[in-house]
């Protein structure tokens, strides 16, 4: 069995016992017995005071590079950030010039003499694919109402507003199959229903054989059944033939107005 020893007899304490007197005799001793202890002690601590004092320093200019490094980093962050918003600011900067300058184009060539026009830009379109609708940032809110033309420049008719909502409303184009406008050709003055095939294009339907259908002619609207005003341009005849039925003429419309590429449009909300 160990026999437990006395704290006083530890080398701990021992240690601590000659810390204590040497801190006494550093502290409180006399200048002329303490000079040769700090000569020993920076004679001996001098090597190592040494290396530490390089290391020192190498540990502060390590710290320093990597803190430039840091910094340069941050840097390049906040001026590849500031070239980015520059960029966006041009792209933004650019589009909107574009959009002026073409919405400028367009009014100039409307007819505001004879409607009153209320401008909208297109927010979306037929997510089929099919060109068959259109979603304009103008609804109840602004005086859109269901059954109202929707043109764009010299009067080129692209559609009417099928469906309004406070601040936007859905255009069912003339290529939506569910679309039928009485048009009527200049030349020949033969009469007929403009219906959509399904976003392939437009047909000049349910024309009487009586009547005159010729190739390069020009159709505008009617203003028969409904709320669209006479003389709005719909495209030019092509491909005239009979129908399936052979019990009326048909021909093939191709409109001036690419409508997956409308951006803005006018919604004619009265006739002046």
């Amino acid at each position: 069995m160990a026999v437990r020893r006395k704290f006083t007899q530890t080398k701990l304490f021992r240690a601590l016992v000659i810390f204590g007197v040497l801190w006494v005799i550093v502290a409180f001793g006399p200048e002329w017995l303490l000079a040769p202890v700090r000569t020993s002690v920076m004679t001996v601590a001098w090597p190592l005071q040494k290396i530490f004092s390089v290391a020192a320093f190498e540990s502060a200019d390590t710290f320093r590079f990597f803190t430039s490094i840091g910094e340069l980093k941050g840097e390049n962050e906040r001026l590849e950030k500031e070239r980015l918003h520059l960029l966006v600011e041009n792209a933004q900067f650019s589009d909107v010039s574009k959009e002026n300058d073409e919405l400028r184009r367009e009014l100039g060539l409307l007819p505001r003499d004879q409607f009153a026009l209320k401008a909208a830009a297109v927010l979306g379109r037929d997510v089929s694919g099919l060109g068959n609708w259109l979603t304009i940032d103008q609804g109840s809110l602004q005086g859109i109402r269901k059954g109202m033309p929707v043109i764009v420049d010299k009067g080129v008719l692209i559609g009417k507003v099928e469906e309004v909502f406070p601040a936007s409303a859905h255009v069912m184009l003339l290529s939506n199959p569910d679309s039928l406008i009485s048009g009527i050709a200049l030349d020949t003055e033969a009469k007929g229903i403009v219906k959509g095939e399904y976003g392939l294009g437009l047909l000049f339907d349910m024309v009487l054989q009586s009547d005159t259908l010729k190739a390069s002619d020009t159709v505008v609207t009617s203003g028969l059944g409904g709320d669209m005003p006479t003389g709005l341009l719909i495209g030019t005849l092509q491909e005239t033939r009979f129908s399936s039925d052979r019990l009326f003429q048909q021909a093939s419309i191709v409109s001036p107005a690419r409508f997956d590429r409308v951006r803005y449009v006018f919604v004619i909300t009265d006739t002046l």
